[in-house]
């Protein structure tokens, strides 16, 4: 072949390409920017907790809330994040079992929700980006630089969207020692799902299985970065960061009946951390979100144990076995067995918390 003709071919296989590129974008942008219609329940405050409020990085103050555990010596500290368009009362429908089993729970509202401060020009969606993953951060450095709480050990509990939030903010921290999230939802692995589905009604099935594996990643990353330009901001990575929580404790679940976040992504999720598979839980009937109502017994005795981690015992003895098996944590849950003390009521405040009503 002659070089004009081999430059020729070249140019005719780069606009195909370009012009192939250029429809699934168009067509899958417009998916992928598609909130889906899950409907989250705005909670009323809760008069037991005490506020707080913090400063985020790029300057936005957000409030947040704190509840004290009736022991004298607490457990640990759960930092709890809401799910897209919630607010941070919804913590105690989630972690009620916690704080009655001695762990402290402080949670807060996102930015652009309840009572923190808006980003202005930014419109949160259920991807979560690296502003929510900046809250998250920004609520563990207020933590630890609070006297009374700075050294209890700290863990990451967060609800779909704040799930995907969470798991980010643990792999970038090492304050955090463990987190667990009930149907986190994972851009990567949702976005190869709904092109495939969505791609049927415009391509052939033969031609859809034709295209080499490396080509689709190429395509799924250009929609995502196309978005990202358009929305100005950069969605968190929850596939590379179940990757890099090899050495740290994760506790994923999802429901069966999730019609969103199916439960073989949520498996597909969790084989990237290889740890071991009582850390995952899929709960029979549950829907999304749902999984405490469906199981509340066992959805609190699941938590509770796996948040005994933060007990010091137990932490040193999850180190000590990943550094034994050379980095790979694959410990199963440690039998503690939870204690049983109530919700406090009344609280002893630290100097930086006021009473909320």
């Amino acid at each position: 072949m002659s070089p004009l003709a081999l430059i020729a071919a070249v140019l005719v296989v780069l606009t195909i390409e370009i012009l192939f590129q250029a429809v699934v974008v168009r067509l899958s942008v417009a998916v992928f920017e598609n909130r889906p219609p899950i409907g989250a329940e705005v909670f009323p405050p809760d008069s037991t907790a005490v506020s707080a409020a913090f400063t985020t990085r790029d300057r936005l103050q957000l409030v947040g809330s704190l509840w004290r555990s009736g022991c004298d010596s607490p457990r640990g500290l759960v930092l709890f994040c809401h799910e897209l368009d919630s607010n941070r009362w919804s913590a105690m429908s989630y972690c009620e079992g916690l704080l009655a089993a001695g762990f402290h729970v402080f949670t807060f509202d996102f930015r652009n929700h309840g009572d923190s401060q808006s980003l202005a020009g930014y419109s949160p969606f259920h991807w979560a980006t690296d502003y929510e993953v900046e809250d998250v951060l920004s609520a563990v450095a207020y933590l630890k630089s609070q006297p009374e709480l700075a050294e209890l050990p700290l863990g990451l509990f967060g609800i779909s969207r704040g799930g995907t939030a969470a798991v980010a903010a643990a792999a970038r921290c090492e304050l955090v020692r463990c987190v667990a999230t009930d149907g986190a939802v994972a851009c990567n692995f949702l976005l190869e799902h709904y092109v495939h589905r969505w791609g049927r009604l415009y391509f052939n099935d033969r031609f859809l299985r034709s295209i080499p594996r490396w080509h689709e990643l190429f395509s799924l990353w250009l929609i995502r970065r196309v978005s990202e330009f358009r929305r100005g901001m950069r969605y968190a990575n929850i596939e590379r960061s179940l990757a890099q929580l090899r050495n740290k404790p994760v506790l994923l679940i999802s429901g069966e009946r999730d019609t969103y976040i199916f439960p073989e992504m949520t498996r597909r999720l969790f084989a990237l951390t290889g740890q071991d598979a009582s850390r995952l839980w899929i709960v029979p009937q549950a829907k999304h979100n749902m999984a405490r109502q469906t199981a509340l017994q066992e959805y609190d005795s699941r938590l509770i144990e796996f948040f005994s981690l933060l007990d010091p015992a137990a932490f040193a003895a999850t180190v000590s076995h990943a550094a034994v098996s050379g980095g790979d944590d694959n410990a199963p849950f440690l039998n503690g067995s939870p204690s049983a003390s109530g919700r406090a009521s009344s609280m002893s405040l630290p100097s930086s918390f006021s009473s909320s009503g």
